[in-house]
């Protein structure tokens, strides 16, 4: 659960209205670095995780900076959430076939009963990483 203290952001509304462009460009210098530290502990995280097979994940993290904002995100990739929450038990069966069959199998099966997956937090830990650096690097450039 990620949780932001909210207090003064009354304050910080009103200065953001009156901020001035030099202001501007300092804050978002700040969104972009925490946005890049992100993905780079991001992908770390992935690195140092020993089940990683192809670097598929890690390759498909991303960070998109726009005006004051920034997203660190693995849209493209199906299961990211599945290797940071983990899954429940679940059954597989085919989608375009009567059976599944993969190398080593001794015989095409209906379905597998698989036994679901521990979480792997890649992201969201890199994300509590860099929250405390970000507000102390936000308070630098704005004073209210």
């Amino acid at each position: 659960m990620i949780k932001i203290d909210s207090s003064e952001l009354d304050k910080f509304s009103v200065y953001l209205k009156t901020k001035s462009e030099e202001d501007e460009k300092k804050i978002q210098n700040v969104i972009k670095n925490s946005a890049m530290t992100i993905e780079r502990n991001a992908k770390s995280n992935l690195t140092s995780n020993k089940s990683v097979k192809t670097g598929h994940l890690r390759r498909g993290i991303a960070t998109n900076i726009g005006n004051m904002e920034a997203t660190v995100h693995t849209s493209n990739i199906k299961y990211a959430v599945m290797v940071e929450k983990g899954t429940k038990a679940h059954i597989i069966k085919p989608k375009n076939k009567k059976a599944l069959y993969w190398k080593g199998a001794s015989h095409p099966v209906k379905q597998v009963n698989h036994p679901g997956s521990k979480a792997k937090p890649y992201l969201i830990p890199a994300f509590d990483k860099e929250v405390p650096y970000f507000v102390e690097k936000l308070k630098e450039v704005v004073e209210w």
